[in-house]
């Protein structure tokens, strides 16, 4: 079997490692976006249901329990909604698919569950705006950085 060797020295051994970083700094840099007015809303809609008890975790309890022959209370909707405010927003990922760090203020004040920092995808939807298909963790978000696939994978 045949051995394939380069040697870089000199000038091209520079050219070479000047690119590979190059393309490193690029592909990280890029990983940084911003979060539209859209995505916004769409985020604060994700939480204020979540607040209110109509979130995927609230739905999926509600559905196990009508499953299970348990009595289903109906969703109570609340006259007031929670003002959802964010202290700070910062995602990673692709521009049409990421990770959206948050810290969280509701009605001025902690977040009923406690949890003042969030990790949710963002998305866009195939006929326009963004959704939130569901939550995620310091992990992932973190993990995104350094995911060197050249194309946006199908879902995370």
């Amino acid at each position: 079997m045949a051995e394939t060797r380069i040697e870089l020295t000199g000038w091209k051994a520079i050219v070479a490692a000047v690119l590979i970083l190059g393309v490193s700094g690029y592909h990280f840099y890029s990983r940084f976006q911003t979060v539209s007015d859209g995505g916004q809303e769409a985020l604060r809609t994700w939480l204020v249901k979540d607040y209110t008890g109509r979130g995927p975790k609230a739905l999926a309890k509600l559905v196990a329990d009508h499953r299970a022959g348990l009595p289903t209370e109906p969703l109570d909707v609340t006259a007031v909604e929670p003002h959802v405010e964010f202290v700070s927003l910062s995602a990673h990922g692709w521009s049409d698919a990421m990770i959206v760090r948050t810290e969280i203020s509701v009605d001025g004040g902690p977040p009923p569950d406690g949890k003042a920092v969030r990790y949710l995808f963002l998305t866009t939807k195939y006929e326009g705006g963004w959704t939130v298909p569901s939550e995620s963790d310091s992990f992932r978000y973190y993990d995104v950085l350094l995911n060197f696939r050249w194309f946006a994978p199908a879902s995370f």
